[in-house]
């Protein structure tokens, strides 16, 4: 059975270098990028099974990037990760399949990309706590 291809995107080194290291054990890792342009040149390359990108990058967006792909054809499942959850529901509305808040990541994020590969959508449990009308200790919303 073939691992699922996850393509990274993240301004912070460190953060690349984490998540990969968080991933890597269940997925295959694609690339890693540092901005949105060269998310969306690796996206058009190597047409991952599942993007996950910071929300706030330089040139270009994670959420621009994900509507850009999708405006070239590209429907490739995102998950979005910010520290900050605000516009985590409008991003699932827009589009993405999970949301991750950066504190969550070391639990949360290999659930997610699976959930996103499947079609759920997927909040982190400090994503969920902030958005109203779902519960804490539901794991997909």
């Amino acid at each position: 059975m073939n691992r699922l291809r996850v393509l990274i995107a993240d301004d912070h080194e460190h953060a690349r270098w984490t998540i990969s290291c968080l991933l890597t054990s269940k997925y295959s890792i694609a690339g890693s990028v540092a901005d949105g342009k060269q998310l969306l040149d690796a996206a058009m390359a190597h047409h991952p099974d599942v993007i996950v990108s910071d929300v706030s990058m330089p040139l270009v967006t994670g959420p621009e990037a994900m509507r850009e792909l999708r405006a070239r054809g590209l429907d490739i499942p995102f998950v979005l990760m910010s520290t900050n959850s605000v516009g985590a529901t409008e991003y699932i509305r827009e589009g993405a399949m999970a949301f991750v808040d950066k504190i969550d990541i070391g639990y949360e994020l290999e659930p997610a990309v699976l959930a996103a590969s499947i079609g759920q959508v997927y909040f982190s449990r400090s994503a969920r706590s902030s958005l109203l009308g779902c519960s804490v200790r539901q794991t997909v919303c």
